[in-house]
C-alpha cells in the first residue's frame, strides 16, 4: 500500500502531497488520520506546500465512504474528521501555502481556503458541487463566504459550476495563477521567501492572521499590541545565552 500523505523536506519549507490519485485525493478517514499525524511532526516547520498527486488537488470529501457509513455512529464519526484536519491546520504554527494542481472541490477548496496563500495552476479548477449532492457545503461554503464578495459565493453554492483559475484569481480565491509546468517551482520559491523569517516571529504572525480575520478595529489593534509583546518576550528570551554554570 502505497503512503498516503508524501513528504518532501526542503532547507526552508516541507511539502506535503496527499498521496490518493486513483480517488482525485478524496479524503477518507485513513488519509485524514494520516494527515494529522504528519502535521504533528511538523510543527517546527515554517512553511508547508500542499498539493495533490496525480492531476487533481483534492476532490473533497471521499463520499462513497460517507454514503457507505452515513446512517451509522462510525459515519457520525467520519463526517467530523475533515473538520478536524481543518483544525489542525488553522492552529498549526506554520504558514500554509496551497498548489493547486487540478481541481479542488468542496472539501478541497476548504482546504485551500484555510492555506494562508494559494497559487493555482492554469489546470486547475474550483467548485462546491454538493446542492448536486442533496446538501449544503457545510465546509467549503463558509470558509468561501469569508473570503469572497457574497454574490461570488453565492453563484458558485447556488450553481454548483467550476469556476477556472483566472476567476478563482480575481475573486480573491488564490493569489496567483500560473502555467501548469512552473506550479511547484513557484510555490517552493514563495515558501523560501517566507521560510527565511525568524520563527518565532513567523509563527505569532499566523496566530495574528488567524485572530485579526475575526476581530472589528479596535479589538484587532488591541490583540495586535498583544502579539507584538509576546514576540519580543519569547525572542529576548530565545537570544539569551544559556548559562554554563
Amino acid at each position: 500500500m502505497s503512503e498516503l500523505v508524501l513528504v518532501e523536506r526542503h532547507d526552508t519549507h516541507v511539502v506535503m502531497t496527499l498521496n490518493r490519485p486513483d480517488k482525485r485525493n478524496a479524503v477518507n478517514i485513513e488519509l485524514a488520520d494520516e494527515i494529522i499525524r504528519t502535521l504533528g511532526t511538523l510543527e517546527d516547520v515554517p512553511v508547508i506546500v500542499v498539493t495533490g498527486a496525480g492531476p487533481a488537488f483534492c476532490a473533497g470529501v471521499d463520499l462513497k465512504e460517507r454514503v457507505r457509513t452515513w446512517s451509522t455512529s462510525l459515519g457520525a464519526h467520519r463526517g467530523q474528521y475533515w473538520v478536524e484536519v481543518n483544525d489542525v491546520i488553522r492552529k498549526h504554527p506554520a504558514v500554509f501555502i496551497a498548489a493547486v494542481n487540478g481541481f479542488a472541490l468542496g472539501g478541497g477548496l476548504t482546504l485551500v481556503n484555510n492555506c494562508e496563500l494559494a497559487i493555482a495552476s492554469e489546470a486547475a479548477s474550483f467548485g462546491m458541487p454538493e446542492l448536486s449532492f442533496g446538501v449544503f457545503p457545510g465546509l467549503a461554503g463558509p470558509t468561501t463566504m469569508a473570503r469572497i464578495k457574497p454574490k461570488h459565493s453565492a453563484e458558485m453554492i447556488f450553481t454548483a459550476k467550476r469556476i477556472d483559475p483566472a476567476t478563482a484569481h480575481r475573486w480573491g480565491i488564490v493569489n496567483e495563477v500560473v502555467p501548469a509546468e512552473k506550479l511547484m517551482a513557484r510555490a517552493n520559491e514563495l515558501a523560501a521567501g517566507i521560510g527565511k523569517w525568524n520563527n518565532i516571529t513567523l509563527g505569532f504572525a499566523k496566530r495574528a492572521y488567524r485572530e485579526l480575520t475575526e476581530k472589528g478595529w479596535s479589538d484587532g489593534i488591541d490583540y495586535a499590541n498583544q502579539i507584538t509583546s509576546l514576540i519580543v518576550a519569547q525572542r529576548t528570551l530565545a537570544d539569551t545565552p544559556k548559562s554554563t554554570a
